[in-house]
Protein backbone atom coordinates (compact mmCIF):
# COMPACT_ATOMS: atom_id res chain seq x y z
CA UNK A 1 0.00 0.00 0.00
CA UNK A 2 1.52 3.27 -1.08
CA UNK A 3 0.70 6.38 0.93
CA UNK A 4 1.79 9.34 -1.15
CA UNK A 5 0.88 12.03 1.41
CA UNK A 6 3.10 10.33 3.99
CA UNK A 7 5.97 10.26 1.52
CA UNK A 8 5.45 13.95 0.81
CA UNK A 9 5.41 14.74 4.53
CA UNK A 10 8.52 12.74 5.40
CA UNK A 11 11.48 13.48 3.09
CA UNK A 12 13.42 10.35 4.13
CA UNK A 13 10.66 8.16 2.61
CA UNK A 14 11.36 9.47 -0.86
CA UNK A 15 9.83 12.93 -0.78
CA UNK A 16 11.61 16.20 -1.42
CA UNK A 17 12.34 18.94 1.11
CA UNK A 18 9.98 21.40 -0.61
CA UNK A 19 7.06 18.98 -0.38
CA UNK A 20 6.73 19.44 3.39
CA UNK A 21 6.21 23.19 2.98
CA UNK A 22 3.79 22.57 0.12
CA UNK A 23 1.48 20.38 2.25
CA UNK A 24 0.78 23.19 4.73
CA UNK A 25 0.51 25.95 2.11
CA UNK A 26 -2.88 26.74 0.54
CA UNK A 27 -3.04 26.08 -3.20
CA UNK A 28 -4.05 29.68 -3.87
CA UNK A 29 -0.61 30.78 -2.66
CA UNK A 30 1.40 28.12 -4.48
CA UNK A 31 2.67 30.63 -7.06
CA UNK A 32 3.87 33.13 -4.42
CA UNK A 33 7.39 33.51 -3.10
CA UNK A 34 9.06 31.23 -0.62
CA UNK A 35 8.75 33.71 2.25
CA UNK A 36 5.00 34.12 1.76
CA UNK A 37 4.50 30.38 1.50
CA UNK A 38 6.58 29.86 4.65
CA UNK A 39 4.47 32.40 6.57
CA UNK A 40 1.23 30.82 5.32
CA UNK A 41 2.44 27.33 6.19
CA UNK A 42 3.40 28.52 9.68
CA UNK A 43 0.01 30.15 10.13
CA UNK A 44 -1.70 26.93 9.02
CA UNK A 45 0.28 24.82 11.48
CA UNK A 46 -0.38 27.38 14.23
CA UNK A 47 -4.11 27.31 13.44
CA UNK A 48 -4.20 23.52 13.58
CA UNK A 49 -2.31 23.55 16.89
CA UNK A 50 -4.63 26.21 18.31
CA UNK A 51 -7.69 24.19 17.29
CA UNK A 52 -6.17 21.16 19.02
CA UNK A 53 -5.59 23.14 22.21
CA UNK A 54 -9.18 24.41 22.15
CA UNK A 55 -10.50 20.88 21.63
CA UNK A 56 -8.34 19.48 24.43
CA UNK A 57 -9.34 22.23 26.86
CA UNK A 58 -12.99 21.65 25.96
CA UNK A 59 -12.59 17.95 26.72
CA UNK A 60 -10.98 18.74 30.07
CA UNK A 61 -13.76 21.20 30.96
CA UNK A 62 -16.37 18.57 30.03
CA UNK A 63 -14.71 16.05 32.33
CA UNK A 64 -14.60 18.60 35.15
CA UNK A 65 -18.30 19.40 34.63
CA UNK A 66 -19.26 15.72 34.68
CA UNK A 67 -17.17 15.19 37.81
CA UNK A 68 -18.80 18.19 39.49
CA UNK A 69 -22.29 16.95 38.66
CA UNK A 70 -21.38 13.48 39.95
CA UNK A 71 -20.02 14.98 43.17
CA UNK A 72 -23.12 17.11 43.69
CA UNK A 73 -25.50 14.25 43.04
CA UNK A 74 -23.70 11.73 45.24
CA UNK A 75 -22.36 13.88 48.09
CA UNK A 76 -24.75 16.81 48.37
CA UNK A 77 -28.04 15.22 47.32
CA UNK A 78 -27.14 11.83 48.76
CA UNK A 79 -28.19 9.81 45.74
CA UNK A 80 -26.47 6.45 45.66
CA UNK A 81 -25.39 5.31 42.21
CA UNK A 82 -24.66 1.62 41.83
CA UNK A 83 -23.39 0.43 38.51
CA UNK A 84 -23.59 -3.32 37.95
CA UNK A 85 -22.03 -4.47 34.68
CA UNK A 86 -24.00 -7.72 34.80
CA UNK A 87 -27.25 -5.75 34.63
CA UNK A 88 -26.08 -4.08 31.41
CA UNK A 89 -25.18 -7.46 29.89
CA UNK A 90 -28.52 -9.01 30.91
CA UNK A 91 -30.44 -6.07 29.45
CA UNK A 92 -28.46 -6.29 26.21
CA UNK A 93 -29.22 -10.02 25.97
CA UNK A 94 -32.93 -9.31 26.49
CA UNK A 95 -32.90 -6.72 23.71
CA UNK A 96 -31.07 -9.17 21.46
CA UNK A 97 -33.72 -11.82 22.06
CA UNK A 98 -36.53 -9.36 21.32
CA UNK A 99 -34.89 -8.22 18.09
CA UNK A 100 -34.52 -11.80 16.81
CA UNK A 101 -38.24 -12.48 17.17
Amino acid sequence: MKVSWLQRLLPFLGGQQGDVLQIFTPQAASHRGTGTRLVLAGATVLGIALAGVVALSSLIMLMVAIGTIYFLVTQVLGVRLDVDPRAFVERAQQYAQYSRN
